[in-house]
């Protein structure tokens, strides 16, 4: 009887091994494929500089640094990088006001007014929970953000609401700019000292610390670049009044983010009925999209993500049910590409249900287009007829794909095939046709460019659209005489 115990452990304990090896082997196949597909990623956005972390049943399984922290000096990116989250500030300040509410200090219910006095009268009955889900209806200081606050405050409180609040959401930095505030009243801290010390109390000080102006030089900090200005590649320099520090303004390095997504995931910076409510959507009264109180939900294929982005440069997706957060932050970016997409293909590459149909499609025609545009009407073709990529938004890939030759690698030729298709396929798509003239007048042929435009305005019935086209007709007839 002991010997077949005996045996039976050393078999038990065999497959554990084995199964262990099997995990390791494909947690290292994942990361090398998210290797390769994030350093081909910084050459086909034009991103300076990208930092990503993967962390998968609260074990990092993927960490690394991509390009670089400076361009000029040629500085590469490291794990003391320090990277500025813009927006992403948000999901960290809205676990600030939960961590305030559980302390009975706060309610989701509680009116503005409550705890600021100095309101114009129509606001007040304003709520919490309208600030945290940006259906307060006020005006958006954001207007005014290179004024002095007191300034912005009394130009912003001169504005008429928007629409009655709870209605819809609409992104606002008023709504953050007043909760900060909110939490420094309740907290008697200032934003940045009530942070750091409830979800940073064991990090580096100068890991982490709130500035709104990039033009601050701080040790380890990487530079920021935009090429959305001038068309090339440039240092950018935001500068914000520390008042919008809840909005944009908290600054850390990876290691940083990821020590807090570890307290965050293991209910040590509030409860996971707390978690529970933050991550419930909120029931706008006149829409229906999806948002939780200071979250995006994202479904991918039936996966449910919570997180946020900010800047164009920084997004976090945690996957609850997965046991899977994903945290990417970048210096800047090059193209007109939406960062959650890429964090999305990231965690397909550790489960592979986890697919975005829609991103795969674009990514699936960039490529073919870059390798042989020949192949692309089959490629179009063949996707589309798969019943997976039911929902993809093909014109407006398409459109994408044509602008970004057009302008960014200039290839007119190519840019015109993509149009061309994309015109083809949509036949009553009025902007389908628009996009075609714009190119063929970017190539000088003015001939097919009044042909197209005239084409775009009998499919519109938007009387601005109408007026601008038929000014641009006028213009190309004139210059042909």
């Amino acid at each position: 009887m002991m010997l077949k115990q005996f045996i039976s452990c050393i078999a038990l304990f065999s497959f554990a091994v084995t199964s262990a090896q099997e995990q390791i082997k494909i947690t290292n196949q994942a990361s090398a494929k998210i290797d390769v597909y994030l350093s081909e990623v910084v050459g086909k956005y034009n991103i300076p500089g990208i930092s990503v972390a993967v962390i998968k049943n609260d074990k990092i399984i993927h960490r690394n640094n991509y390009g670089k922290a400076n361009i000029e000096y040629n500085i590469p990116l490291s794990d003391k990088s320090i990277f500025r989250i813009y927006s992403l500030t948000k999901t960290i300040i809205v676990t600030g006001a939960f961590q305030l509410i559980e302390q009975n200090k706060l309610s989701l219910k509680d009116p503005i007014s409550k705890y600021l006095h100095d309101l114009p009268a129509s606001w007040n009955s304003v709520q919490v929970k309208h600030l945290i889900t940006h259906s307060s209806g006020l005006p958006d200081i954001v207007n005014y953000e290179q004024l002095p606050e007191n300034e912005a405050k009394e130009k912003v409180f001169a504005d008429a609401i928007q629409f009655e609040k709870g209605e819809k959401f609409e992104y606002n930095q008023t709504n953050f700019w007043l909760l900060q505030k909110i939490i420094e009243s309740v907290s008697k801290q200032n934003i940045e000292t009530f942070i750091k010390e409830n979800q940073f109390a064991q990090t580096d000080d100068k890991s982490v610390f709130f500035s709104t102006d990039s033009r601050d030089i701080i040790s380890n900090r990487v530079t920021q670049y935009s090429n959305f200005t001038t068309g090339k590649m440039q240092i950018e320099l935001p500068n914000n009044g520390n008042y919008l520090n809840s909005c944009n303004g908290l600054n850390m390095t990876m290691d940083a983010f990821i020590q807090w997504n570890s307290k965050f995931n293991n209910n040590k910076l509030i409860t996971a009925q707390s978690k529970k409510t933050m991550w419930e959507i909120f029931p706008y009264t006149k829409s229906d999209y999806k948002f939780s109180f200071g979250w995006d939900q994202n479904k991918v294929n039936g996966h449910t993500a919570y997180g946020f982005s900010g800047g164009r440069r920084a997004a976090y997706r945690n996957f609850p049910k997965d046991n899977l957060s994903i945290i990417f932050l970048a210096n800047g970016i090059g193209s007109n590409v939406d960062i959650v997409n890429i964090v999305n293909r990231i965690a397909y590459f550790v489960d592979n249900d986890i697919v975005d149909y829609d991103f795969l499609a674009l990514e699936t025609l960039q490529n073919t287009v870059k390798e042989n545009i020949s192949d692309l009407k089959n490629a179009f073709t063949s996707l589309k007829k798969d019943p997976k990529y039911s929902n993809v938004k093909w014109e407006e890939h398409l459109n994408g794909i044509g602008y970004t030759l057009l302008y960014q690698d200039k290839n007119v030729a190519d840019a015109l095939t993509v149009f061309n298709l994309n015109a083809r396929e949509y036949p009553k798509s009025s902007n389908a046709f628009d996009s075609l003239a714009e190119a063929y007048e970017v190539n000088k042929d003015k001939e097919n460019a009044l042909l197209n435009y005239t084409k775009s305005m009998e499919l519109s019935t938007d009387p601005i659209y109408l007026a601008r086209v038929n000014k641009k007709i006028k213009e190309l007839k004139e210059v042909s005489k």
